[in-house]
Parts: C-alpha cells; sequence; structure tokens
C-alpha cells in the first residue's frame, strides 16, 4: 500500500466501497509525495471522463476526482501549507492540458 493510499484511506471514514476503491485504483504506483499522488489519480479520472460517453457510467469516476482533488489540497495544506498556491499553478496548467 503506497504512502498516499495511507494517507487516504486514514482521511476518507465511511464512503461507498465502490467510490474507495475507484480513488485507490486511481492513484499512481510511484509518486513525489502524497499531494502529488492524489493530483496524479484525480487526473487520470478526469481524463477518462473527458474521453467518457457522458453518460451515468462517468459519474463515479467524476466523483472520485473531485474527492481525490480534494483530498490533495487537505494533504498539502498538512505537510506543506506555503506551496498551497504551486499546487494551485500545477493543477490549473495539467487540467488545461485534459481539454482538447
Amino acid at each position: 500500500m503506497s504512502t498516499a493510499e495511507n494517507w487516504l484511506r486514514s482521511r476518507v471514514g465511511k464512503v461507498p466501497p465502490s467510490l474507495l476503491e475507484c480513488m485507490v485504483k486511481a492513484l499512481p504506483q510511484e509518486a513525489s509525495g502524497t499531494p502529488e499522488a492524489l493530483v496524479d489519480g484525480a487526473l487520470h479520472l478526469y481524463d477518462q471522463v473527458v474521453r467518457g460517453s457522458g453518460g451515468r457510467e462517468d459519474a463515479l469516476p467524476l466523483l472520485a476526482a473531485d474527492a481525490l482533488f480534494t483530498h490533495a489540497f487537505e494533504a498539502q495544506a498538512t505537510f506543506a501549507p506555503d506551496q498551497i498556491d504551486d499546487l494551485v499553478a500545477r493543477c490549473e496548467r495539467r487540467l488545461g492540458e485534459l481539454l482538447p
């Protein structure tokens, strides 16, 4: 279990198992830190949604992506709050790259 997965599991509380599974499966095997791993997982899921059909099957990945993104900022605030602006800038750039 990765550091990011451990951190995430310790914070999510009671969530539907399918949501937690979707979030955990999206996390990369390796990342430079917990906030980055959570962002990477969120962006992976957002990419799936962007490429999806726009139907109900995209709802769970979208919800999981939003949750991972939220937790990424919580992790950044926990580990290095002075770097939140840097995380915002990286996320804005990477989100922009997802759109055609």
